[in-house]
């Protein structure tokens, strides 16, 4: 059981977050980035499933190796921000929602990343978070390549 003490916090300190998330990632700044998620406990570890990647990350060396890549014990990882993306663009299904409790939000959509050449990626996505010592921190981020139907033809 967590002795953890988390805090209300508001839709708006949630998209502020996003927004963070968004510009760490176009300046490519994994310090600034790693530091939105709660990496939490063994009990209770942060829970990763990165757009481009196939294993499910824990720690924060494991989140570290999606972004930046350079691991051996993550040999797949070739940096996901060094993709050079210029762009985030969040499309919540219906805006963060207020979880049961009132002590978390979570949110579902999509996003889109555009690199310095205009070519988009689109992944969907879902987010948890909640609030420790005044910051609104990731803690269950879900990532996958949006499924596009074959078109008839």
């Amino acid at each position: 059981m967590s002795d953890r003490q988390y805090e209300p916090m508001t839709k708006a300190e949630v998209i502020a977050a996003q927004r963070a998330w968004a510009k760490h990632v176009t300046e490519q700044n994994v310090e600034e980035l790693l530091a939105l998620y709660d990496f939490g406990s063994p009990d209770e570890p942060l829970l990763f499933k990165p757009t481009l990647a196939d294993v499910i990350r824990l720690d924060q060396d494991g989140a570290r190796s999606y972004f930046v890549g350079g691991n051996a014990d993550y040999p797949n990882d070739h940096g996901f921000l060094k993709n050079n993306w210029k762009q985030v663009d969040f499309q919540s299904a219906v805006g963060p929602i207020i979880k049961a409790g009132g002590l978390g939000y979570k949110d579902m959509g999509h996003y889109t990343f555009v690199n310095a050449e205009g070519n988009a990626t689109r992944a969907d996505y879902t987010f948890a978070y909640h609030k420790l010592n005044g910051q609104v921190l990731i803690s269950l981020h879900h990532s996958s390549l949006t499924w596009f139907p074959p078109v008839e033809g």
